[in-house]
């Protein structure tokens, strides 16, 4: 199966295109938003804390609003979500707006990421499924990481050269662009729900005990936690070092990019394994993902700094391979609850680890948190659970 392949779907390219317009804008924005929080403040903490909202906001949203794609139309729930948050970041571009604004509107939005994401998420597993799935994941992933890399970059360029407001604004029409194409272009389903809907906590509870109830999910899931965790600290305090070290806005977006754009390349690589070899590799790719960053505090150069950062992006490529295997295990009308434990854990661990992260550069400096975080996360690689269906992922990378 080939990309041409899964690109001949035109619905399938239609989601690729929203998402990749919808995160190429939100990046633009979050490096905005971050750009003009630290100049205002001046705290490093401060600047941290606009990516931490858009990630802890999953710790009420994933698990209450992520269902909502098991018993609504996906694509409804998506066009929806992308005309609020559309509304919602041109409210950013009002000129004047205090911090406190600033930061209940990034809640407000973080709240309409776990239905959205858990709605294409499920929609594109009723689009593809098997092999071609995996294939249009992993080119899903890989267009998402080059609209960080893009967004990042050319964020940092907006805002240099015609400043945060009409940055935000080009984020809202990315929005508005993803709601028509949905529209046009994806068609509508027909949910089969096998049993009645229950409450908001009732469905939350119902995706917790699916996913503990599987090994296989459970440790899909471990490794997926720790690669996110072991490189956002990097992502969300790339701003304060880039000002530290003297560079300007592009720069900032430039050093914020690298880790997206190592996710590119290692991908690349990862996908030209045959799938039974893929998997085994999750230990050593953690340790390509946290060994570079152990340098970090080491390196005043910031072109160095965005090769180390960009090779520790290599080793969190693992997320495609353990994002598809861990979809393809759900059954299809309970992927949106299981979806939305996933996506709460991991958001809710990333904001945890970027509020950690930017209160430790209050009282260091920006490049030390990041070189700890790596080791914490290393030194959990013995201790996770090495099997997903019967054999160790170690004994089978040794006798493989």
């Amino acid at each position: 199966m080939t990309y041409r392949e899964v690109l001949g779907v035109h619905e399938f390219r239609a989601l690729l295109v929203s998402d990749g317009m919808s995160t190429l804008g939100d990046q633009v924005a979050r490096i905005a938003v971050a750009l003009l929080v630290l100049e205002r403040s001046g705290s490093p903490f401060a600047a941290s804390a606009t990516y931490a909202c858009s990630y802890l906001t999953w710790l009420v949203g994933g698990p209450l609003l992520s269902a909502l794609p098991d018993r609504y139309p996906r694509r409804r729930i998506m066009v929806l979500c992308d005309v609020a948050r559309m509304a919602l970041v041109a409210a950013l571009a009002v000129p004047g707006l205090s911090l406190w604004v600033v930061f209940s509107v990034l809640i407000v939005v973080g709240l309409l990421s776990p239905p959205a994401e858990a709605a294409r998420s499920a929609l594109l597993a009723d689009v593809l499924d098997g092999e071609p799935y995996v294939v249009a994941n992993a080119l899903s992933n890989a267009v998402g990481q080059a609209g960080q890399v893009g967004g990042f970059v050319a964020g940092g360029a907006l805002v240099a050269l015609l400043g945060v407001e009409v940055a935000l604004l080009l984020d809202a029409a990315t929005f508005a662009l993803s709601a028509l194409l949905l529209l046009a272009f994806v068609r509508e389903r027909i949910l089969e729900v096998t049993s009645a809907p229950g409450g908001a906590l009732q469905e939350a509870a119902a995706g917790l005990q699916l996913v503990m109830r599987s090994r296989r999910l459970r440790v899909l899931l471990s490794w997926g936690l720790l690669s996110a965790a072991s490189v956002i600290a990097a992502e969300g305090l790339a701003v304060a070092i880039a000002h530290e070290r003297g560079g300007g806005p592009l720069a900032a977006g430039i050093l914020t990019a690298s880790v997206p754009a190592g996710f590119l390349v290692g991908s690349w690589a990862l996908l030209r394994l045959p799938t039974h070899r893929r998997e085994p590799l999750f230990p050593y790719l953690i340790v390509l993902g946290c060994v570079p960053l152990l340098a970090t505090p080491f390196v005043d150069s910031l072109p160095l700094l965005v090769a180390l950062w960009a090779l520790a992006g290599c080793g969190n490529c693992l997320q495609i391979v353990a994002n598809s295997a861990y979809v393809q295990a759900v059954p299809p009308h309970l992927r949106g609850r299981a979806f939305g434990v996933a996506g709460t854990l991991l958001m809710v661990l990333q904001g945890v680890v970027l509020l950690s992260a930017g209160a430790l550069a209050e009282v260091t400096e920006p490049r030390v948190p990041i070189a700890v975080v790596a080791v914490l996360c290393l030194l959990l690689v013995p201790v996770l659970p090495a099997k997903t269906q019967g054999r160790s992922i170690l004994s089978r990378t040794v006798s493989g």
